[in-house]
């Protein structure tokens, strides 16, 4: 026991023994003295004993609220609100942003990003042990985890859920991703993963959560994607699913969450999380206004909520690796000038959308080929209507006095700007088309649904320009986006951007698992990009999480996905008790 605890129980000791020893010391002597006072004096008594009695519990009160602090407790409930509906919560399957959530908090990794973007083990015991060829990775895994149907978790687990994620027959669109690379258990807590080739990216790929064996093993690949068992999801996570709310038309209303006693790192101090779910953005921050929930995140390519900060709410803004970018198809015979897209790129007014569109839900660009999403200006392309019309001019694209159209070689400069119908998209696509047309140049705006876009217009690259979103994510490899490999679909290389010296660096990158190697090779791959211009890159998301002052120790600082952001849900809380220093 501390020393001060010490002294104050001799302290209160000290006070009854001085009561007993009193010399013939006798209740009824007070009970005599009180029955001859009169009123007055009965009434002075009386307020005397009590003002000493509140100073004796004033004065307990003090010495204990200076010895002690307040300190996280366990309990309470936090109610989080996501647009959308829960289909997958499974990590082989999951893409939407409500799945991905979920199976965060349900799920774990081998390893996971902390909130600095720093991998870190989760159900590895440690950094892998990579051979010197750089193609073999053995980790070892943490003893002891247990699964939320309390069977504990093991190498047999690891090795069922790649195996799985590379069968066909599964449907995981990770599936490409982990086509070059083998698995094989070692004992019951060790693993190796193989490598075709050298690959930088690699160890990004050992975030992805892992599937309990003894659920899914017995499940045919066939009825995989409808298994009751991709929304009653087990995990090793520190949450477990308790409870699912659904309608009569089969509509989840919520999921609760209970916390999991055996988590390996530690009961969260959260008992509970529920998740609801909404149709729109509008009925969110509804829900948030009216105290139905108590925290959501969105982004500027999800929605134009604007939340202001209240007294009950605190709202974290976080840069992620995401962009609104501006495609030039390169195959066309105007826009194969890189002079040409440096004037459309000169007459873009970047920071006006932002103003007018995004306002505080997104930032101008920093550099998309960094390993942390960056503040770092990604180019040096400035707004300026003058001087994009005298790099047309050079180009030999001159107003027709009569038709007041750029013209060269008797060919009018028009062009076609295509989008989706996202309202944060096809404003911005009208933005563009608005200032465009003060070059004097013909200027046609497309806007149609996602898929329509996706199938006549992106896959085929049948676009002149186009306005469409791309996520990079923890690892910033440009490969599919810019090598010329990909400029056929699947590939997303949109432009048909095609450079041997682009090829090298980002194949030399891909080759090194050292990170600042890597780096070094992106930001050169980077400056190339920006003198070819085959895109410009029009802003970077922010994540705005919105969630109620009552629950504490939200520490957000760096994110690769808005999925992430449970990453450290097991040390929030709401309850506090005081506890001695």
């Amino acid at each position: 026991m501390p020393s001060f605890l010490n002294n104050f129980a001799s302290y209160i000791r000290g006070i009854f023994y001085g009561i007993r020893h009193i010399p013939h010391f006798r209740l009824s002597y007070l009970r005599k003295v009180f029955s001859l006072m009169g009123k007055r004096e009965k009434i002075t008594a009386s307020l005397l004993l009590m003002v000493a009695l509140v100073n004796l519990f004033l004065s307990i009160r003090s010495f204990y609220r200076a010895h002690t602090v307040l300190a996280p407790s366990y309990g309470g409930v936090y109610v989080e609100g996501e647009v959308g509906q829960p289909g997958y919560i499974n990590p082989l399957l999951a893409t939407s942003q409500t799945d991905l959530s979920l199976e965060k908090l349900v799920y774990s990794g081998l390893y996971k990003f902390d909130g600095n973007g720093q991998l870190v083990p989760d159900l590895a015991d440690g950094q892998p042990a990579v051979s010197d060829d750089q193609k073999q990775y053995v980790i070892n895994l943490k003893h002891n985890v247990k699964w939320h149907n309390d069977r504990p978790f093991t190498a047999d687990d690891v090795v069922f859920t790649i195996q799985a994620l590379q069968n066909p027959n599964y449907k995981s669109p990770l599936r490409p991703l982990w086509m070059s690379t083998t698995v094989e258990k070692l004992n019951d807590y060790q693993i190796k993963f193989s490598t075709k080739d050298i690959s930088g990216p690699f160890l990004y790929n050992l975030t992805l959560p892992i599937l309990p064996k003894s659920v899914w093993e017995n499940v045919n690949p066939q009825v995989f994607l409808t298994s009751i068992n991709n929304l009653q999801a087990v995990g090793t996570g520190p949450f477990t699913i308790k409870e699912i709310k659904k309608q009569e038309s089969g509509k989840v209303d919520q999921i609760a969450l209970d916390s999991f006693a055996n988590y390996y790192g530690g009961k969260p101090k959260i008992d509970s999380i529920i998740i609801k779910f909404y149709d729109s953005s509008d009925d969110l921050l509804n829900a948030l206004h009216s105290k139905e929930v108590e925290g959501l995140g969105f982004t500027s390519s999800d929605s134009t909520l604007h939340i202001d900060a209240s007294g009950d709410v605190q709202i974290t803004t976080i840069p992620l690796p995401q962009y609104q970018v501006l495609f030039y198809n390169l195959n066309n015979k105007i826009l194969s000038d890189v002079a040409v897209r440096q004037a459309l790129s000169q007459a873009v007014n970047r920071q006006g959308i932002l103003d007018s569109i995004f306002k505080d839900t997104a930032q101008m660009p920093g550099a998309p080929f960094t390993f942390t999403p960056s503040h770092v200006p990604g180019d040096t392309i400035a707004f300026n209507m003058q001087a994009a019309g005298a790099t047309l001019d050079a180009a030999g694209w001159k107003v027709d006095p009569t038709t007041g159209i750029r013209t060269k070689k008797n060919v009018q400069f028009q062009i076609t700007l295509a989008t989706n119908d996202s309202l944060i998209n096809s404003k911005t696509a009208q933005a563009i088309v608005d200032s465009w047309k003060n070059l004097n140049i013909k200027v046609n705006l497309t806007v149609l649904p996602t898929q329509t876009l996706t199938d006549n217009y992106i896959r085929p690259r049948k676009f002149d320009t186009l306005v469409f979103p791309i996520k990079l994510g923890a690892d910033p490899d440009p490969f599919i986006f810019w090598h010329s490999s990909q400029a056929k679909d699947p590939g997303l290389n949109l432009t048909g951007f095609a450079d041997s010296n682009a090829d090298k660096l980002i194949n030399q990158a891909r080759s090194s698992t050292n990170q600042q190697t890597r780096e070094n090779f992106y930001e050169q791959f980077a400056q190339l990009l920006n003198q070819k211009m085959p895109a410009l890159f029009l802003n970077q998301s922010q994540y705005q999480y919105a969630i109620d002052k009552g629950v504490q120790n939200v520490s957000l600082n760096t994110l690769y996905d808005p999925s992430d952001r449970f990453y450290d849900s097991t040390n929030w809380f709401i309850q506090e008790k005081r506890v001695w220093k």
